[in-house]
């Protein structure tokens, strides 16, 4: 098993704009990964670049830095953020830090839940 997992879901924003949510999944024993495990991460194959992309999992920043330029051939790439959403466990806020589209703009918050199955997993409901 690849040391890095990625999940990718379709998804709603509170306001019902369609995005991918690509979560993050790190499978180390320790929790942790090393640079050289970018050597065998793709992205996975069903991504649709005409949509944006909320990226969201606990992970080292240069793996956001690797994802983001990855992801740049999407409508547009935001960052999950919990502390942005509603005082709910499953909302947050994502942060739009790229686009190409007028549908949403640069630094925009958009209201997000993270996926069932994700919520599900961390919470153990």
């Amino acid at each position: 098993m690849s040391a890095i997992q990625l999940q990718l879901f379709r998804e709603q924003t509170q306001s019902g704009l369609t995005y991918q949510h690509l979560h993050i999944q790190i499978n180390t024993q320790d929790g942790l990964i090393v640079p050289a495990d970018l050597k065998n991460l793709f992205l996975p194959e069903e991504m649709v670049w005409s949509q944006g992309v909320v990226i969201e999992g606990k992970a080292p920043i240069w793996l956001y830095a690797y994802l983001v330029h990855a992801c740049h051939p999407a409508a547009w790439v935001a960052c999950f953020d919990p502390r942005l959403g509603e005082p709910t466990p499953q909302s947050g806020g994502a942060v739009v830090i790229a686009t190409h589209t007028r549908e949403v703009a640069l630094g925009e918050v958009l209201k997000v839940n993270l996926p069932a199955a994700i919520f599900r997993k961390t919470t153990g409901t």
